[in-house]
C-alpha cells in the first residue's frame, strides 16, 4: 500500500487502502425472472388494442330448425402516454483540478481526468435509471399502477380493465393447513388469465416480503411436512437456509404446494433519509404466473431530440455537450418507458391473516 500524508497530522504518514465506494442495494428481481417483454416504440403514446371473446357452447338443433349463431368479438383500446425520465449532470474543471485519482492504489499519485470522472458519472446515472425502471416494474406488480410520482401520467390497470384485484389472507402463524388458501390463490390466477394471454403457465411464483416468507418457513404444517420428507429442500427449510435464486444469496426461494416462493425482501431502495424501503410491503406477497406470453410489457419511447423522434426507441440515451467557453461538459440522459400489465386479474395479493 502507498504511503500518504496523515490528514489529521501532517507530520506523519499512513498507508492508504483501496477506495471504498458505497453503492445502494439495487436488485433487479424482475430481470432474474424475465417477466417483462421490451417493446421499442417510435412514439410517446401507445395504443393497446383489446379483443374480448365470449365462450360459447353449441346446442343441438332439429334438422329443420334455424342454426345457432355466435356473438361477435368486442373490441376496444387503451391509449397510454409513456412517461419521461430525464437526469442531467456535468463535468467541470473543479472536478479534475488538483484532484487525486484514488480508484485504485496504483493510481494514488495520479491526478483525476475527464475520462475517469465521466466513467463515474455514467455509472451513477445508469444506476439511477436502472433502479427507476425496477421500482416502476415492482409498483406495477404490487399496485397495478404506472410509476409517475409527479403525476405526469396516471394509469391504474385494474381501473382500466374494470376489475378488482383478488386478495386472500393466509394464516401462517397457527397450525392451520395453508394449502387451501394457496389453492384458492392459484385458482384465482387461472381465472384471471383472459383473452390472448390465456396461454401456458410454466410455474406459479410468489414474490414475498421477509415477514411473509419467514412465516411460511416457520408454519407448523410446513415444518411437520418437511420432517417427513427426505430431500435437500426439506433439510434447507428445517435449517433455515433455503436455496439462493439465480446464484444470488440475497434472494432465497422454496418450492411448496406447486408454487415457487421467493423472498423479495432484499429488493428495494434507499429513501432521502437513507432508510431502506422494500418493494414488497411487509406482510404481503404477490402470486403471478410465469411463462404467459406478453403479460408484462415495457414500452420505450425515443428521446426528445430531432435526431431520434419518429425513430425506433432505444432503452436509454446519453448526450454530451462541451460549451463554447470550454468550462463545462454537460451530460444529459433520459429513459422513457411505460410498464404495462395486460392481465391484471392474474396477479393475486396474499397477506398474513393474523
Amino acid at each position: 500500500m502507498p504511503l500518504v500524508i496523515n490528514p489529521n497530522d501532517r507530520t506523519k504518514v499512513v498507508d492508504r487502502t483501496d477506495s471504498l465506494i458505497q453503492i445502494p442495494n439495487t436488485v433487479g428481481i424482475t430481470n432474474i425472472l424475465g417477466l417483462f417483454t421490451p417493446t421499442f416504440s417510435s412514439q410517446k403514446t401507445v395504443e393497446i388494442t383489446r379483443t374480448k371473446r365470449g365462450s360459447t357452447l353449441l346446442e343441438d338443433r332439429n334438422w329443420d330448425e334455424r342454426n345457432q349463431t355466435i356473438a361477435g368479438r368486442q373490441r376496444d383500446s387503451l391509449l397510454l402516454k409513456i412517461p419521461h425520465f430525464p437526469a442531467d449532470d456535468a463535468i467541470t474543471p473543479n472536478d479534475i483540478d488538483g484532484i487525486v485519482s484514488a480508484n485504485s492504489m496504483a493510481e494514488a499519485a495520479e491526478l483525476e481526468s475527464v475520462a475517469n470522472v465521466r466513467a463515474d458519472k455514467m455509472f451513477d446515472l445508469r444506476e439511477a435509471h436502472g433502479l427507476t425502471l425496477e421500482a416502476a416494474r415492482m409498483q406495477l406488480i404490487t399496485a397495478g399502477t404506472v410509476y409517475a410520482p409527479n403525476g405526469t401520467v396516471s394509469t391504474n390497470y385494474y381501473t382500466e380493465f374494470g376489475i378488482t384485484r383478488e386478495e386472500i389472507g393466509v394464516d401462517l402463524a397457527g397450525a392451520t393447513d395453508p394449502r387451501a388458501d394457496f389453492a384458492d390463490a392459484k385458482k384465482a390466477v387461472r381465472a384471471g388469465l383472459t383473452g390472448g394471454q390465456a396461454g401456458t403457465i410454466r410455474r406459479f411464483v410468489v414474490l414475498a416480503s421477509d415477514s411473509f416468507f419467514n412465516a411460511l418457513l416457520l408454519n407448523p404444517y410446513v415444518t411437520d411436512a418437511m420432517k417427513s420428507e427426505r430431500s435437500t429442500q426439506s433439510l434447507d427449510v428445517l435449517l433455515g437456509a433455503p436455496q439462493a435464486l439465480a446464484q444470488d444469496a440475497r434472494f432465497e426461494y422454496v418450492d411448496l404446494f406447486g408454487i415457487t416462493f421467493i423472498n423479495a425482501g432484499a429488493a428495494g431502495y434507499e429513501d432521502a433519509d437513507g432508510d431502506f424501503v422494500p418493494f414488497v410491503p411487509e406482510g404481503d406477497a404477490y402470486m403471478m404466473p410465469v411463462g404467459v406470453r406478453d403479460m408484462f410489457k415495457t414500452y420505450f419511447a425515443p428521446a426528445n431530440r430531432f435526431g431520434t423522434i419518429n425513430r425506433r426507441a432505444q432503452g436509454s440515451y446519453w448526450f454530451e455537450y462541451m460549451n463554447e467557453k470550454d468550462d463545462i461538459i454537460e451530460i444529459m440522459t433520459e429513459q422513457n418507458f411505460l410498464n404495462a400489465l395486460l392481465n391484471p386479474g392474474a396477479i393475486v395479493r396474499l397477506y398474513l391473516d393474523i
